[in-house]
C-alpha cells in the first residue's frame, strides 16, 4: 500500500506544479483604455498640393518695353510701392540721340513753315499789284501746305521718340509688394517678356495654386470649403475653390485649381502647401487613428475589448482626418476598441480596462483618455 500512496502524491505534485506553470506561461493583463467605434459624418474628400501664390489679377511681372542695359535698380525686393512708382531706368545712347534729332527736326519744319509762309504773303502782294504770276501764288501756297504737313509729321516723331525715351523708366503697373527682382544694374534687357525685371503683387490676398488629375477635377466646385495645411505654419487655414481649370494640360495631363486662404497673415509666397477640399458628406463610423495598427502581413487591425479579452480584428478603413479614422469594414457602432498600446496586445490577451477618470490616464488631443499605463509593451 505505501508505494501506491507515493504514486498519488507524486502525480498531484507534478498536476500543480503543471497549473502552476501554464499560469506563468499566460499572459499578464495589459492595461488600456478602450472607447466605443461612434457614428460620424463622414467628409469626402479631394486632396490637392501646390504652392502658394498671389491671384493672376493682383500680380505683375514687369518686363522693360526697350532694349538696352539696366544703369539704375530704384527697389528692393519686400519693397511696398505704390502703382507708378519707378522702379528701374535702362540706359540705351540710341534713345536720347532719337529724342533730340526728332526735336530738331520739328524746329526745322517750323523754320520751313515760316518761309513758306513768308513766301505766299509775297506772291499775294505780287499778283495784287499787277506784276505777278499766279502760277507763282499757287506754287507758293502748295509749298506753304506741305510745310504745315511736315510741322505735324515731326512733332508726331518726336512725341514718339520723347515716349520711347520716358519709356526707358521702368514703373510699377499697380500698389504691391517687390516679390522678386530678376535683373541687377549692369545686365541687359531684350524689351520682351523673356528679360522680366521684377514681380510686383498684393500679397493681402493668397491662393493656393495647385495641379490636379481629370479625375480628380471631376467633382470639385467652385465654392467648396477646403483645409489647408501650409509648410511651416502651426494650424490649418480654412479656404475655399475659386477657381478650377476648364483644361488640363495634354502634355502632363494636369489642370490648375485654386484655393483662396480665408486669413494669410504671415504665410509667404511659394510656401507648399496641401488642401484637402470637401465634395460631399455621408453617414459613417469613425475611430481615433492610435487605435489602428499594421499586420506582420500589412493589413490594417483594430483590437476590439470583448469584455476584459482583446480581439484582434482586421478592418478596411476610409479616410482619414483630424477627428479620427473612418471604418468601412470590420466594426459595427457601439463595439468597443483600444485606443492606447495597441502595438503590445496580442490574440485573446488579458485586458484591464482603465477608467477615463482614473490616475493612469491622460487625455489625448481629441478629448479621450489615454492610459499611459503598459508603457512597456512592446511593438511587433
Amino acid at each position: 500500500m505505501r508505494p501506491s500512496w507515493f504514486i498519488v502524491v507524486a502525480t498531484a505534485l507534478a498536476c500543480r506544479h503543471a497549473t502552476d506553470a501554464e499560469e506563468d506561461e499566460k499572459p499578464a493583463p495589459a492595461q488600456v483604455t478602450c472607447r466605443p467605434v461612434v457614428a460620424a459624418t463622414i467628409d469626402d474628400s479631394v486632396d490637392v498640393s501646390g504652392v502658394i501664390a498671389p491671384p493672376p489679377k493682383l500680380d505683375a511681372v514687369v518686363s522693360s518695353p526697350v532694349a538696352g542695359r539696366v544703369a539704375q535698380v530704384a527697389v528692393e525686393e519686400g519693397d511696398q510701392v505704390a502703382a507708378g512708382a519707378l522702379l528701374a531706368v535702362i540706359e540705351d545712347p540710341a534713345l536720347g540721340a532719337g529724342s533730340l534729332e526728332a526735336n530738331a527736326a520739328v524746329e526745322n519744319a517750323r523754320a520751313q513753315r515760316v518761309a513758306a509762309d513768308q513766301d505766299v504773303a509775297r506772291q499775294e502782294r505780287l499778283v495784287a499789284s499787277g506784276i505777278g504770276a499766279r502760277k507763282d501764288l499757287d506754287d507758293a501756297r502748295a509749298k506753304q501746305a506741305a510745310t504745315v504737313a511736315e510741322v505735324t509729321a515731326a512733332g508726331a516723331r518726336a512725341g514718339l521718340a520723347g515716349a520711347q525715351l520716358a519709356r526707358r523708366e521702368i514703373r510699377a503697373p499697380r500698389a504691391g509688394i517687390v516679390l522678386h527682382l530678376q535683373r541687377k544694374v549692369g545686365e541687359s534687357v531684350d524689351g520682351t517678356s523673356a528679360t522680366p525685371i521684377a514681380e510686383i503683387a498684393d500679397v493681402r490676398v493668397l491662393e493656393l495654386h495647385a495641379q490636379a488629375t481629370p479625375a480628380a477635377l471631376l467633382p470639385l466646385r467652385e465654392g467648396m470649403p477646403a483645409r489647408l495645411r501650409v509648410l511651416g505654419a502651426a494650424a490649418a487655414i480654412d479656404g475655399k475653390v475659386v477657381r478650377i481649370a476648364p483644361a488640363v494640360d495634354p502634355a502632363t495631363m494636369l489642370g490648375v485649381v485654386r484655393v483662396a486662404l480665408a486669413a494669410s497673415e504671415g504665410v509667404k509666397v511659394g510656401t507648399a502647401a496641401t488642401a484637402r477640399i470637401t465634395v460631399g458628406q455621408r453617414p459613417g463610423f469613425r475611430v481615433p487613428a492610435s487605435a489602428l495598427r499594421r499586420s506582420l502581413v500589412g493589413e490594417d487591425e483594430v483590437v476590439v475589448c470583448d469584455g476584459t479579452t482583446a480581439r484582434v480584428r482586421k478592418v478596411a478603413i476610409g479616410n482619414r482626418g483630424d477627428d479620427g479614422v473612418e471604418i468601412t469594414e470590420g466594426l459595427k457602432a457601439g463595439e468597443q476598441v483600444v485606443i492606447d498600446h495597441v502595438l503590445g496586445l496580442s490574440n485573446d490577451q488579458p485586458l484591464a480596462i482603465a477608467s477615463p477618470g482614473s490616475a493612469g490616464a491622460r487625455s489625448t488631443p481629441g478629448g479621450s483618455a489615454e492610459s499611459i499605463v503598459g508603457q512597456g509593451h512592446a511593438a511587433r
